[in-house]
């Protein structure tokens, strides 16, 4: 039986998850922005959006929690009814989004690190690596798209 305490200890863990999974890549990222920038400063906003990127990815896993959240609020206050069936969908949304986050993650900690580089030795190559970016950052777009469409089936 899935219970509500169950359900929120997989809102929690599953924003944690999406959170370290941001981490990784901030984490490689911001390491190479200080190198780059410290040669080059007016790199600095160039860069920032490449670890925006990263950071959109525990923003994804805490807009699921916050829908898990409010599609529960109601049953828990006795407004509607909650089944069985609505927590396995809570529960696959949220692993759907940590396991896409994951991806995008090692994706991007690999790729941030490369692309500031770059863009240290050459600046003009700042839109082609973006674009590199934006394919690992899909990945947890289509979790994203995927858990949606999931809690959508709960009323």
């Amino acid at each position: 039986m899935v219970n509500s305490l169950l359900l929120g200890i997989i809102g929690i863990a599953g924003t944690m998850l999406t959170i370290l999974g941001a981490g990784i890549p901030l984490a490689k990222g911001v390491q190479a922005a200080a190198a780059a920038v410290a040669e080059k400063q007016k790199l600095n906003v160039y860069i920032l959006i490449y670890l925006a990127l990263a950071e959109a990815l525990a923003i994804y896993g805490l807009l699921i929690a916050f829908v898990m959240y409010t599609k529960i609020s109601g049953p828990l206050q006795g407004i509607g009814t909650f089944t069985e069936t609505h927590g396995y969908i809570f529960i696959g949304a949220m692993f759907v989004m940590v396991v896409s986050n994951l991806g995008a993650a090692i994706t991007l900690a690999k790729g941030e690190p490369a692309a500031i580089g770059s863009i240290t030795a050459n600046p003009e190559v700042f839109t082609p690596n973006l674009i590199y970016l934006g394919l690992g950052e899909a990945l947890a777009i289509y979790g994203l798209l995927i858990a949606f469409i999931l809690l959508s089936l709960v009323p």
